[in-house]
């Protein structure tokens, strides 16, 4: 870290940190051995179980303990001790706050839920709550992305309602803050089919007349962004989305985000000298479109943008080759 003296490590320290590392090595082979020796036994009991925690609090990777920890709470759920399930949460937020991105705590964190008592919408609210800090101290965390989706399902279900414009305004709040935000362009993405299959959004044209302009702005917020030139793959090739259009108004929105890509590979020229790859890829799909879903007669700007994309980024040439002989 900048600013931050490094530590000089002497060859007494060293030999202090080899000799401790070695026991902390050791030990934790020793504590895994003996979990799973009791997994393989099929020891069922509270000793048992507290050692799954101390393994965990370890390793949290550790998915056999994970599993063998579930097989025992199935095995003592009829003698449980009181409040044994906001223990159980409690230890999940804790090991998620420390590894908020393995996949196994998500998980384990999620059946508990399903199976701890308490009304199903209270308690599943009260759990998006938590995912909203969550995404508050890492808003690109994709497991916290994924399982918000369960969360907001399972509310859903219990309420008999739907969450699709909540969530479209926190997606795009997300977006807003940090516009390299993958997961919620990827979220968004995912709301919208549903949202226009139920009629949830009340003016379609003028939504997309909206959408477009929000995708234009974030070409020219950060044209260096790979997550916007996805979505806007996406979203010009989305059946949901094309199929309200009219030919006309298809082709006069492909012109929009062409005049857009334009200008901005012109300046991206004029300041480096350089074509900018995702203005020439964007182009090169716009063309494409135009050709095969529009009727457009061929020209040779398709060819010429491949052969510039061969000069700009060239680890992909051969795809580009390959383009132009189709």
């Amino acid at each position: 870290m900048h600013g931050v003296k490094r530590r000089q490590w002497t060859k007494e320290l060293l030999r202090q940190k080899r000799s401790n590392d070695a026991m902390k090595i050791s030990n934790y082979r020793a504590l895994t051995e003996e979990g799973l020796t009791l997994k393989r036994q099929g020891v069922i009991n509270w000793d048992a179980f507290d050692k799954t925690t101390e393994i965990l609090n370890l390793n949290p990777e550790f998915n056999a303990i994970w599993n063998y920890r579930r097989d025992l709470i199935k095995a003592l759920e009829n003698n449980l001790p009181d409040k044994f399930w906001g223990k159980e949460l409690s230890f999940t937020l804790e090991t998620l706050k420390r590894f908020p991105k393995v996949y196994w705590i998500w998980n384990h964190r999620f059946w508990s839920l399903k199976r701890c008592p308490g009304a199903e919408g209270s308690k599943w609210r009260q759990e998006l709550k938590m995912v909203d800090k969550i995404l508050s101290l890492d808003a690109r965390n994709f497991h916290g992305w994924h399982y918000r989706r369960t969360v907001v399902e399972r509310i859903e279900i219990a309420e008999q309602t739907s969450l699709n414009q909540q969530e479209l305004a926190f997606a795009t709040g997300k977006i807003n803050e940090n516009i390299s935000n993958f997961s919620a362009w990827h979220q968004r993405a995912n709301l919208l089919p549903k949202m226009f299959a139920n009629g949830q959004i009340e003016n379609e044209r003028q939504f997309l007349k909206q959408e477009l302009d929000y995708i234009i702005t974030a070409m020219f917020t950060d044209a260096e962004d790979q997550s916007v030139w996805f979505y806007i793959n996406w979203f010009i090739q989305e059946s949901c989305i094309t199929s309200r259009w009219t030919k006309q108004e298809y082709q006069n929105a492909l012109e929009q985000l062409a005049e857009s890509a334009v200008a901005i590979n012109e300046d991206e020229r004029e300041f480096s000298g350089k074509d900018n790859s995702w203005c020439l890829k964007i182009l090169v799909i716009i063309e494409t479109i135009k050709k095969q879903k529009l009727g457009c007669v061929e020209n040779e700007q398709r060819s010429e943008l491949l052969q510039r994309l061969i000069a700009v980024d060239p680890v992909r040439r051969e795809r580009y080759i390959y383009l132009l002989n189709e």
